[in-house]
């Protein structure tokens, strides 16, 4: 039976002004599981290998969801779960999809059995001399050809031709995470998922080991060494505490969603990127973070991202017909009204963060800056999407919850040198970006 996922009135108020609340990142989050079943049962259509191969894999994630539903949703409905889903359903529609994508969902499988506490005993893929773990890490296998991944009472093991390696963790018997055994001789060759952690947040994954973790504009950083890590803990915790502290509603709702990150490389020296692949709800790529303020801002930012997108999954919003190009004050390059109205939701949270950092000591000069620009740039944006003409029924009660939240932050008393800076610095971008588009006549 299909489960047909439809927008709270409330709920949707609340997430077109910009917030949404954790109940609704919730509704979101189960959307999403029903999107990522439907793809896998896609891809079972058109799998490649033989029928028995295929019907195991359907009867250990059909006895995984019967047995523990939500252990079975922690692990299908996992970010990067859609992320594989949708490279790979594009790679099939191409024909260009190899078995090893379609392997990929036999370690799927293992890992929900083993969190639900049944048995399974798949084949998975090895890559480049690696086994993928999907959530938990990858195990390096040397020269061996073939692979198993073997679930059994909650732990997993990894058999390679002649050898067997007991995963150093296991699924408790209550809860849904996996628990990493650090006690003992180290596993060789086991590389772990990273795990931040913050005085109120959940386990936020820093994985640097998915096969499926690319598609962010940057490409994916390698293993990150122990220092590394420790920069990125540190950096973590401190946000997640200035997070708290000035923007507790938004905690509350990253804490619901936000479930993975992905380190990206730093491909120019001078400049921080980050990114949100729509097909992964509740994870986005970075590249090292600098500040506990920017890493704020940029979780805000990018997850803004995810719960539109998980919105667009339920409703469209604007005319897919529509081919004009718009002035984005936050690009250089001439945006489709789909790509403007993203920008505009993750720019409301941009907006707000830095409003709310303005309370930080030492950031007061800063965040107001960085404030006066978001909130202008979001305004320019909005004129553009409510003028368009191209919004569906859906689109303008978003539209109208953003106008709400858009009018509150320029409410909001600022210097009037930061103000006449920020309408400045709007203005030249704007001329900038007609220099380099003279060819359109939208923005």
């Amino acid at each position: 039976m299909t489960t047909f996922h439809e927008f709270d009135p409330d709920q949707f108020a609340a997430l077109a002004r910009g917030d949404g609340g954790p109940q609704a990142i919730t509704a979101l989050r189960a959307a999403q599981l029903s999107r990522h079943l439907l793809l896998i049962g896609h891809l079972l259509r058109h799998w490649p290998g033989s029928t028995a191969e295929r019907d195991a894999v359907a009867d250990t994630l059909e006895r995984a969801r019967r047995a523990a539903p939500d252990r079975f949703a922690h692990v299908v409905g996992a970010p990067l779960v859609g992320s594989w889903t949708g490279i790979v359903v594009r790679a099939t529609e191409r024909g260009v999809a190899a078995a090893s994508d379609f392997g990929q969902l036999c370690g799927i499988a293992a890992v929900a059995a083993a969190a639900a506490g049944v048995p399974a005993d798949l084949p998975v893929p090895v890559r480049d001399g690696m086994v993928s773990v999907p959530g938990l890490g990858a195990l390096a296998v040397g020269d061996a050809a073939s692979a198993r991944l073997i679930a059994d009472g909650g732990r997993l093991t990894v058999a390679a031709e002649d050898r067997q390696v007991p995963l150093p963790g296991g699924f408790a018997p209550t809860g849904t995470a996996w628990t990493q055994h650090t006690a003992g001789a180290p596993v060789p060759g086991w590389l772990p998922v990273h795990r931040l952690a913050a005085a109120g947040a959940p386990g936020i994954a820093l994985d640097d080991v998915d096969p499926y973790r690319h598609g962010h504009h940057a490409p994916p950083a390698g293993r990150l060494d122990d220092t590394e890590v420790a920069h990125w803990q540190t950096v973590f915790a401190q946000a997640w505490a200035m997070l708290a502290r000035r923007m507790p509603g938004r905690a509350a709702e990253l804490a619901a969603g936000l479930q993975v990150l992905v380190p990206l490389a730093q491909t120019d020296p001078h400049s921080a990127r980050s990114a949100t692949v729509k097909y992964a709800f509740g994870a986005f790529g970075l590249t090292r973070p600098g500040s506990a303020a920017d890493l704020v801002v940029t979780m805000v930012h990018e997850f803004q991202h995810s719960k539109l997108s998980g919105m667009l999954d339920l409703a469209p919003m604007s005319d897919p017909a529509d081919t004009r190009r718009f002035f984005a004050p936050w690009r250089t390059d001439p945006r489709p009204l789909a790509g403007l109205l993203q920008g505009v939701y993750a720019f409301v949270g941009v907006a707000d963060s830095w409003r709310a950092l303005r309370a930080e000591d030492g950031l007061s000069d800063l965040a107001s800056a960085r404030f006066a620009e978001a909130r202008l740039q979001v305004e320019r944006g909005l004129g553009a999407v409510e003028a368009s003409g191209a919004l569906t029924d859906a689109g303008l009660r978003l539209v109208a919850g953003l106008r709400e939240r858009t009018d509150e932050l320029l409410a909001e008393p600022l210097d009037a040198a930061v103000v006449a800076a920020a309408e400045e610095a709007l203005s030249d971008s704007h001329r900038q970006w007609l220099d380099r588009n003279k060819q359109l006549v939208a923005g």
